[in-house]
């Protein structure tokens, strides 16, 4: 007895339980152990969004493992989720194992990194945490509607430092996040397509971005007012997964049947555009985001597009912000940061109201889709460093929570 309880006493304790006279020593599994069942490989959580999908996709290729893409199922919403500690009421266990956010996935069949970017692929990955009790490591791109803690590794930007600080300076340094100018991405820099044919891709945010902007149907008519005056061969219009239902219904009014019913003028040699395409993520079967983008001359975006505004950054594209003279809060000094790093300029075309007072005062080149100012060369982005730095948080946070 007492030779096995001093083995016992030599390994290394986790708890130790007294009940009555009787003391239970309950050894703490080793690391091995721990891990032993978990899958070599990496899972996507996703909710096939057109925009997500790439930035899940370039973190989980970048931490060197077998890369699976598993459907979220989708839940009924659920009030205060943020406020759900243990999620039991969330997640039932099911007789076969079966996760009930997840599709094709079985809790003995654990992956050891999961990753999701979306609110509606959130429950999986917190479903793949508590199923394996912390041993897979769960890693989300931006802030998750969710206590922080309830995610191992968090991927987030300088624009969502900015709003954890303004409810607390110490809220801003996570020991479990790392920090990004720009959202990742995993987008590289592309050959740009030739500047004689202008074609533009204008994308359309959600509608709303609660650091500091609302999409107003002004900022449409001021869209179309300023891309009729320029000389422009196409038009592709992005519209995001989930936008506002009455800011669609306003651009379909307002920004896609004017353009398509613009008045021919006699007297100007601008050709009126011909080629106007619209691509709605809500509905299948559209081209890969990325392949839009790289068909464009110069690529307009709603201030509050900014997964967006970060693809085409990376890609190293002209990124105009349609809507930025009226950003307030985190987002003003968030793209002041961009504009002063020279990756964004303001949507303000040429021959605009008021541009003819700003002209007099641009002594170099004017840009057609920026007469604002003199504007020094556009800035580069290396967003495959950001990747690489995301990558090398994540292994080593899996190192140290499971040391």
């Amino acid at each position: 007895m007492s030779t096995t309880l001093g083995n016992l006493l030599r390994l290394p304790v986790r708890a130790t339980r007294v009940h009555r006279r009787w003391i239970t020593i309950i050894p703490k599994r080793t690391r091995v152990e721990r891990h032993s069942s978990l899958l070599p490989e990496t899972w996507i959580i996703s909710d096939d969004n057109a925009i997500t999908n790439y930035s899940t996709a370039g973190v989980a290729h970048a931490l060197g493992l077998p890369v699976e893409t598993k459907r979220v199922i989708p839940q009924p919403t659920i009030p205060l989720i943020g406020q759900l500690s243990g999620l039991r009421s969330l997640f039932g266990e099911s007789s076969n194992g079966k996760l009930s956010c997840v599709e094709d996935a079985y809790s003995d069949s654990m992956p050891r990194f999961a990753i999701a970017a979306t609110r509606q692929a959130l429950p999986g990955l917190l479903e793949i945490r508590k199923r394996t009790d912390g041993r897979t490591m769960t890693v989300y791109l931006g802030l998750p509607n969710t206590k922080l803690s309830n995610v191992d590794a968090l991927l987030i930007t300088r624009l969502d430092q900015m709003k954890l600080r303004s409810i607390g300076p110490g809220r801003a340094n996570l020991e479990n996040a790392i920090s990004t100018l720009l959202p990742i991405s995993g987008l590289s820099p592309i050959t740009p397509v030739s500047a004689q044919d202008p074609s533009v891709v204008i994308c359309i945010g959600t509608g709303f971005e609660p650091s500091g902007f609302r999409l107003l149907t002004t900022d449409y008519d001021r869209i179309v007012d300023g891309i009729l005056h320029l000389p422009l061969s196409r038009i592709r219009i992005v519209m995001d997964p989930e936008p506002n239902r009455g800011m669609r219904t306003a651009l379909e009014s307002r920004v896609i049947k004017r353009i398509r019913e613009q008045p021919v003028d006699p007297i100007s040699t601008r050709k009126p555009v011909t080629d106007v395409e619209v691509i709605d993520y809500a509905v299948g079967g559209q081209p890969p985001l990325a392949e839009v983008l790289a068909s464009a001359t110069h690529v307009i975006a709603t201030a509050d597009n900014i997964p967006v505004v970060s693809m085409a950054v990376s890609m190293g594209l002209p990124v105009y912000i349609a809507g930025m003279e009226r950003v307030s809060n985190e987002l003003r000094s968030y793209y002041h940061m961009l504009d002063g790093r020279n990756l964004v300029r303001r949507f303000y075309p040429q021959n605009s109201r008021y541009s003819y007072m700003l002209a007099p005062d641009i002594t170099g080149k004017i840009d057609e889709f920026s007469a604002i100012r003199d504007h020094d060369p556009w800035g580069t982005y290396d967003a495959q460093q950001d990747l690489s730095d995301a990558a090398e948080f994540i292994k080593e946070r899996y190192i140290e929570i499971n040391s």
